[in-house]
């Protein structure tokens, strides 16, 4: 007689089909999470060569860089943060193609290139890959290059008397009233200033970046949203007895949205464009303006990422550290200023 081969039957096919599908099930959380684990890792690192970049522009110029201009007395500096740290990150060369007689352009809308809007607005089309973590694929607006890092401004002026309080400072003096009390700007800020020390000042965090709806109506809820208060509100919430909790628990209840662009021009120092952020808003929490985004400092624009349970910030010391959302809110206050004298543990952050 012939030996017969056996085949599979039907059901051990299915079997082994069932079997693969449960490694696979089992082996991909695992894969995507050493994926996060490696674009957290680049994060971490990017974090790190800004802040190092940080005191090189301060071993360079005796001074932390400035977030942008108060006031137009000090000539075409309308440049952010960012701008300032270029030639310490390996871009020199982007650096040495701006012209600082000029500001920072804010948009395509002229092809003249007699119009100083035109001369920098090479600015708007280069991509910088330090300045953007890698977990966040947000596109804010598909016309420019967008950043997902940002300066630390301290926390809400308004809450101080008009004044800034963190590490960063803006150039020219400001005669500005809001809340009946006039900016009091036009200083600069050094390391030598940094009385709560630099391993306790933090000088940059993350954000998470807009994802351009369009019209905002069209736009969802989550952390790349920007939501709506109102002028009124930024007064109001100054004069309570803990106005920083008072404007935090305000942005929180706020569902109205107002911009989808968090994030979208790097060159430019508007707070919640290109410029910082306050430490009013706790991590990972709703960010919110008080009107326009393109004011340079009234606004609450707060850190966020897509990093499961926090965000990465980046001390003055040139350390990174990975803050819990869960962080008490009287310490993330405390790491957010330069000489208020607070006492931070390393375990409560």
């Amino acid at each position: 007689m012939k030996n017969r081969h056996r085949g599979f039957t039907l059901i051990e096919l299915l079997v082994v089909i069932a079997i693969i599908a449960v490694l696979i099930a089992l082996l991909l959380p695992a894969v995507q999470a050493a994926r996060e684990a490696a674009r957290r890792a680049q994060c971490v690192n990017n974090l790190k060569q800004l802040a190092l970049a940080v005191q090189n522009y301060h071993d360079t110029g005796g001074a932390i860089p400035p977030s942008g201009v108060a006031t137009t007395n000090v000539g075409n500096q309308w440049y952010s943060f960012k701008i300032r740290i270029l030639p310490y990150i390996e871009q020199p060369g982007v650096y040495n193609c701006i012209n600082l007689n000029f500001g920072a352009t804010t948009s395509d809308t002229t092809t003249n290139s007699l119009d100083p809007q035109f001369t920098n607005r090479t600015l708007l089309h280069i991509q910088i890959n330090a300045y953007n973590c890698p977990s966040d694929s947000n596109i804010p607006d598909p016309t420019y290059s967008s950043a997902s890092y940002a300066e630390n401004l301290g926390p809400a002026v308004a809450n101080y008397k008009q004044t800034m309080v963190g590490p960063t400072y803006f150039l020219g003096t400001s005669n500005t009233k809001v809340c009946g009390v006039t900016e009091s700007l036009g200083y600069t800020v050094n390391l030598a200033s940094i009385t709560d020390g630099t391993s306790n000042t933090v000088i940059w965090s993350e954000l998470v970046k807009g994802r351009g709806a369009n019209p905002i109506a069209s736009g969802t809820d989550g952390l790349h949203m920007v939501y709506g208060l109102t002028d009124a509100d930024e007064c109001s919430l100054a004069s309570q007895p803990q106005p920083d909790f008072a404007m935090t628990q305000k942005c929180h209840s706020s569902n109205t949205f107002l911009d989808d662009r968090k994030g979208m021009q790097w060159a430019r120092p508007p707070i919640g464009r290109g410029g910082g952020y306050v430490h009013t808003i706790a991590p990972n929490k709703k960010s919110c303006t008080f009107g326009s985004l393109a004011d340079i400092l009234h606004e609450l624009i707060g850190v966020s990422s897509y990093h499961p349970g926090g965000v990465n910030v980046s001390f003055l010391d040139g350390s990174v550290r990975f803050i819990n959302t869960s962080i008490s809110y009287p310490t993330w206050l405390a790491i957010g200023t330069r000489d208020g004298g607070e006492v931070v543990s390393a375990d409560s952050l």
